[in-house]
């Protein structure tokens, strides 16, 4: 089951004969809302978007209640070690600083990004095809950085949003070019305008990102990766992801990779151990 906290509230899934009373207390997870396809309020004033699906499938698996409260971005990790919460339920670049002071779960999503374009331009394939144009991004994030470190040899110039969703509407609008955002937010903006269309030109760095937990609490840790492995095995994280970008997963990434052991391979406090998934 998910509950959202606050006055939001999603109807109860169909899960109560799956547990008890006695079962494991509810989870709370903290989520960036209003950073789609990820997380948004939707019409209904509901809580929806790719992490929400997968709360719910993760929820299903574990026969744990998901409790889903809404968290600024910039606070999130100093209430996970707080103890404000039980989880991070966002989209977070797995990093080795991070892994240092935190648990991940194992990768759930590739942190590749593209440019949105206006439908009627040429389609950008290049860099290059952006030479001396104006592009738009989030002001301050890695996008941003990925830019400004090309600027030089592509003579583009680039005007900086406070949110990544003014950055898209500057594509919309014609204030602007392109805008350089994550994969996945570049097909949900696609989907949502159809004036809008995404890149070919994709980068991918092998970045990828996850939830986490705190560092303590190795239990939920193996818990949610062992949930998430289930709903990779059965193909339900790769519509989930469908669903929400109108993207195909990048053929061998997180969306799809069952991860041996637990955690994110490579990085600090990853666990080799095997095992095999009781899924649902």
């Amino acid at each position: 089951m998910i509950i959202q906290g606050s006055r939001f509230t999603i109807a109860g899934l169909a899960l109560a004969c799956a547990f008890s009373a006695q079962a494991a207390e509810t989870i709370t997870a903290a989520a960036d809302v209003g950073y789609p396809p990820f997380a948004s309020v939707g019409a209904s004033g509901e809580f929806e978007g790719m992490d929400v699906d997968i709360a719910k499938a993760l929820s299903r698996q574990m026969g744990t209640e998901i409790r889903i409260i809404d968290q600024a971005w910039s606070t999130t990790y100093a209430g996970l070690n707080a103890g404000k919460f039980d989880m991070v339920l966002s989209a977070a670049m797995i990093t080795e600083e991070r892994a240092q002071s935190m648990l991940f779960v194992e990768p759930y999503g590739d942190a590749t990004y593209q440019f949105v374009q206006r439908a009627s331009d040429d389609k950008i394939t290049s860099p290059e095809n952006l030479r001396d144009k104006v592009v738009a991004v989030n002001r301050g994030n890695l996008f941003d950085r990925w830019l400004t470190e090309r600027q030089d040899q592509y003579g583009w110039s680039i005007n900086r949003y406070d949110k990544n969703s003014d950055a898209v509407q500057a594509v919309a609008s014609g204030q602007a070019d392109a805008a350089l955002v994550y994969s996945a937010s570049a097909g949900d903006a696609a989907k949502k305008a159809p004036m809008l269309t995404v890149s070919d030109f994709i980068i991918n760095n092998g970045e990828v990102y996850g939830y986490s937990v705190r560092r303590d609490d190795v239990e939920l840790r193996n818990e949610l990766d062992a949930a998430l492995e289930c709903i990779k095995q059965s193909g339900e994280l790769a519509d989930i992801y469908r669903k929400w970008t109108g993207l195909e997963p990048l053929e061998g990434g997180a969306v799809t990779t069952v991860y041996p052991g637990y955690g994110a391979p490579g990085y600090p406090n990853y666990d080799p151990s095997e095992h095999t998934p009781d899924c649902r």
